[in-house]
C-alpha cells in the first residue's frame, strides 16, 4: 500500500512539474517577440518562391484603358465596354494557399469555386485558429468570397483615372508570368496618360495640397433623417437616380444596421497571437504573414503618400491624428513601432467618400512603387450603435494587409469631458469627436495647416500642442524614452534600445559623406540606413517646425516634395531574391514628378 501511494505522489509530482514547464514553455513561446531577420528571411524566401508579380494588374489596367481608347467597342479577356474584370487571386498574392487553390485554378480558370472551399472560405475571421490555418482561410475568403471592387482608380503623374469593375473573373496571371520591370511600365503609363484626354474614362487631374485648408462647420453637422427626408421628397415629385435610390435605401437602414451590426474591419484572431496581438494590426483576410518593422515602415511610407494624393485630387479633406500625429512632432515621420496610421475627416465627407469612391482600389504612381490600396468605408459611419464599430473607413494595402485608420469626426449634442458649454454661439468653439470620443474644439483644428509627413504633403489640425497634451499628456512631445526605443536629438531618430540605449561617447557620430560613421550608428548598418532614410524628413520638419504651432512661413509649390526616401516592399525583397542588389538597405531617392511639382524646389539648408 505505501508503495501505490508513493508512486500515485510522485506521479501527481510529475505531471505538476511537466505542467510548469509547458505553461513557463508556453508564455515564453507567446510573449517573445519575433527576431526581426527571422521576418525579414521568411518574407524573403516566401517571396522567391512566388510567382506573383504585382505589375502584372497594373499592366493589364494600363493596356486595357489603352486598347478601350483605340477600340472603343472591342470585348477582351480583361473586360468590355463597360468596363474591366477583377479577382482577388490576380491582384493579391495568394501563394500561401497554393496546395488549396491550385486544384481550383486548374478545373475553373475563371476563379469559381465550389460548395466545400466556400463553407471553408465563409468562416468568421474572427475564430480562434492556428496561425497556418487563419492564413489558409483567409487566401481562400478572397478567392472565393470577397466581394469586387466597384473601381480602379490609376494613378499617373498628372492624373488619377477610375476604371469601371463590371465582374468577378480571372485572368491567371500566375500561369503566364510576365516579365516587366519598373521602366517599361512607366513608358506604357505615359502612352496612357497622353491618350486618356481623347477616352470615356473619369480622370482627375492630380492637385497639390495648399497651404491652409479652412472647412465648412457644416461639414461637422449630419442629420440623417434630414437627408433621408430631402430624398424621400424627391422621389414624391420626381424619379430617382440609382445612386440616389441606393443611398436612400442606406439611410432607412444605416440606423438599425449600427445597433445589430458585428465588428465590421475584422482582424485574424490566432491562438499563439493572443498576448502579443502581432496580427490585430493586419486586415483580414489579407493576413499571410507577420510584418518587419522596416517592411511595415516601407508600406506605410508609400501608404500614407498616396492617401493625401487621392483626398485631395478627388476633393475628401482630413488630416493626421493621434499616434501618427504625436510621431510628426519629433521628426516629421511615423514612430518606428506604430503599426498603422490615423487619419480624421468630418462626418460630412466620410459621407461623400462612401457613396463615391467606397470599394475602390487605388494604384500607387508606378514610378514610386507597386502599393494597390483597398478603400472601404463601413456601413455603420452614420452612428455610434453598439459601439462594435468606431473606425469608420480603412485605406488597405492589400498585399501586406497594413491599414490607415479613417475616423468621423463630428457634432452630435453630447456634453464634453471638460463640461464646457457647447453651444453654437461661436461656431469656432463647437466641440466635435470621434465614434472613439476624442474631442477636439474646431478652433483646435481648423484652419487645417499643410506639413510634410514621410516627406509627402499631408495636413495637420492648426493647434497640435494643445491637441496632444490633452490626449497624450503635456509630456508627451519631449518623452524620448518609450516603447523600448530612445529618441536621439544629435540625430532625431528613434533608436531601438537593443541598438544602443543612448548616443555613443565619440567625438562626431559622422563620416566625410554626411552619413553615420560605424561607430557613430552604433556598429548598426540598420540605423546607419535608417538615419539616412529619415534625415531629410527630419531636416526639413526641424527647419520648418521649431515652433509646433507656428510654422515657418513657406510657398508650398517652392517647397515642393521630397523624395521617396523608403524602397518599396516587394521591389526590395524581388531586388535581393533577383541578386539585382548586393545589400539589404531600403533606402532610396525617387524624386517626385509630374507637373504640378515641375517648380518644386528644396530649399532647406542640408
Amino acid at each position: 500500500m505505501l508503495h501505490l501511494l508513493h508512486n500515485r505522489k510522485y506521479k501527481v509530482l510529475t505531471l505538476l512539474f511537466l505542467a510548469v514547464v509547458a505553461a513557463c514553455s508556453l508564455n515564453l513561446f507567446i510573449a517573445t517577440r519575433i527576431d526581426q531577420k527571422y521576418l525579414e528571411s521568411t518574407a524573403l524566401k516566401l517571396h522567391g518562391d512566388s510567382k506573383f508579380n504585382p505589375r502584372a494588374s497594373t499592366r493589364a489596367v494600363f493596356k486595357f484603358v489603352s486598347d478601350r481608347i483605340k477600340h472603343n467597342s472591342q470585348v477582351s479577356r480583361a473586360g468590355n465596354p463597360d468596363g474591366i474584370y477583377f479577382h482577388w487571386d490576380d491582384w493579391v498574392d495568394l501563394s500561401p494557399a497554393d496546395r488549396i487553390l491550385n486544384r481550383y485554378r486548374k478545373g475553373f480558370p475563371l476563379g469559381e469555386c465550389d460548395d466545400i472551399i466556400e463553407d471553408f472560405a465563409k468562416v468568421n475571421g474572427y475564430r480562434m485558429e492556428s496561425y497556418n490555418r487563419k492564413v489558409l482561410r483567409g487566401m481562400a475568403n478572397l478567392y472565393c468570397s470577397k466581394e469586387v471592387p466597384d473601381r480602379i482608380i490609376l494613378t499617373t503623374d498628372n492624373e488619377m483615372i477610375e476604371v469601371p469593375v463590371v465582374g468577378k473573373r480571372r485572368m491567371g496571371y500566375d500561369s503566364k508570368p510576365i516579365k516587366m520591370n519598373k521602366q517599361m511600365l512607366i513608358r506604357k503609363m505615359k502612352k496612357v496618360e497622353k491618350s486618356v484626354v481623347h477616352s470615356n474614362f473619369t480622370t482627375y487631374p492630380i492637385k497639390a495640397l495648399q497651404s491652409n485648408l479652412d472647412i465648412s462647420v457644416a461639414d461637422f453637422l449630419f442629420d440623417p433623417e434630414a437627408e433621408t427626408f430631402k430624398l424621400q421628397e424627391k422621389e414624391s415629385q420626381t424619379k430617382l437616380t440609382s445612386e440616389e435610390s441606393t443611398y436612400l435605401e442606406f439611410l432607412q437602414t444605416s440606423s438599425e444596421l449600427s445597433d445589430h451590426a458585428d465588428k465590421f474591419f475584422k482582424y485574424p484572431w490566432i491562438v499563439t497571437d493572443v498576448v502579443q496581438g502581432r496580427s490585430h494590426h493586419i486586415a483580414y483576410p489579407f493576413f499571410k504573414r507577420f510584418i518587419g518593422d522596416r517592411e511595415r515602415q516601407s508600406i506605410i511610407h508609400h501608404m500614407i503618400r498616396a492617401w493625401f494624393s487621392f483626398a485631395e485630387t478627388t476633393g475628401y479633406a482630413s488630416w493626421i491624428a493621434h499616434g501618427s500625429l504625436l510621431g510628426w512632432t519629433y521628426n516629421g515621420v511615423n514612430m518606428p513601432w506604430d503599426t498603422d496610421v490615423d487619419i480624421q475627416m468630418p462626418i460630412v465627407q466620410i459621407d461623400k467618400l462612401g457613396r463615391y469612391h467606397n470599394n475602390s482600389i487605388i494604384v500607387e504612381n508606378p514610378r514610386y512603387g507597386n502599393g494597390k490600396y483597398y478603400l472601404v468605408v463601413a456601413p455603420t459611419y452614420l452612428k455610434y450603435g453598439n459601439g462594435r464599430n468606431f473606425i469608420d473607413a480603412r485605406f488597405i494595402d492589400i498585399n501586406s494587409g497594413l491599414y490607415i485608420d479613417i475616423s468621423a469626426v463630428q457634432y452630435t449634442g453630447d456634453v464634453p469631458p471638460n463640461n464646457e458649454q457647447n453651444e453654437r454661439r461661436d461656431l469656432s468653439q463647437l466641440w466635435v469627436h470621434c465614434k472613439n470620443w476624442n474631442w477636439n474644439s474646431l478652433d483646435e483644428i481648423l484652419p487645417l495647416r499643410h506639413t510634410y509627413f514621410e516627406g509627402g504633403s499631408a495636413y495637420i489640425p492648426k493647434k497640435v500642442t494643445q491637441i496632444m497634451s490633452r490626449k497624450y499628456g503635456s509630456d508627451s512631445m519631449s518623452d524620448y524614452s518609450f516603447h523600448h526605443h530612445n529618441f536621439q536629438k544629435d540625430i532625431d531618430l528613434w533608436v531601438p534600445d537593443e541598438i544602443c540605449s543612448k548616443p555613443p561617447k565619440i567625438k562626431t557620430r559622422f563620416n566625410e559623406h554626411g552619413g553615420l560613421s560605424y561607430k557613430g550608428a552604433c556598429h548598426s548598418p540598420v540605423l546607419s540606413d535608417e538615419y539616412d532614410i529619415v534625415k531629410p524628413s527630419a531636416d526639413r520638419h526641424k527647419l520648418l517646425n521649431k515652433n509646433l504651432d507656428n510654422p515657418a512661413t513657406y510657398r508650398v509649390e517652392e517647397m515642393g516634395e521630397l523624395p521617396f526616401l523608403r524602397k518599396d516592399a516587394w521591389d526590395y525583397f524581388n531586388d535581393l531574391n533577383e541578386n539585382l542588389v548586393h545589400c539589404t538597405g531600403w533606402a532610396i531617392n525617387e524624386p517626385v514628378v509630374g507637373k504640378i511639382y515641375e517648380t518644386g524646389k528644396a530649399n532647406e539648408k542640408q
